[in-house]
Formats: structure tokens, sequence, C-alpha cells
């Protein structure tokens, strides 16, 4: 799965949770500048916190699933909320 196409969901989820990237970085345990190069694409997100984004972000694992692995997926507010 491309990175930056993560990165990209989980920018859609944030907001659509209305969550700050800071606070999302400081529940992760990493920094904002690590989380941006994540969001973007230039780094991976390791299991740790993926795990993390599914608990802050209130997913269910089959949400966690379609972002993290399934490259079909688009993010529908609707089937989020």
């Amino acid at each position: 799965m491309e990175s930056k196409v993560i990165g990209n969901r989980i920018k859609a989820l944030i907001q659509i949770k209305g969550i700050k990237r800071v606070e999302l970085a400081e529940k992760l345990g990493i920094s904002y500048n690590t989380l941006t190069k994540k969001l973007n694409g230039s780094r991976e997100f390791t299991i740790n916190e993926i795990f993390g984004i599914k608990e802050i972000l209130n997913m269910d694992a089959k949400l966690c699933a379609d972002v993290f692995f399934n490259p079909t997926f688009l993010i529908e507010e609707r089937k989020i909320n």
C-alpha cells in the first residue's frame, strides 16, 4: 500500500473526527514533524502507530484494515461518523 495514500486517508479522518494533528502526534508519542512526514508519505507508520491511530480515532477493525491495507478504499464521511 502506498504511504501517501494512507497519509491522505488519515488526514481525511482526523479532519472528519475534529482532531488536530498536534494532538494526534502527542497521543502517538511522536513529534509533529515526524507525523507530518508520515502523513505526506515520506515515512511509514509503524504497527504500534497503526494501533494507536485506530484507538485515538475510534476506528473499528474493518475501517482500520481498509484505511491501511485496502487499495480501493475511499473515505466517505457518512460511513465514518
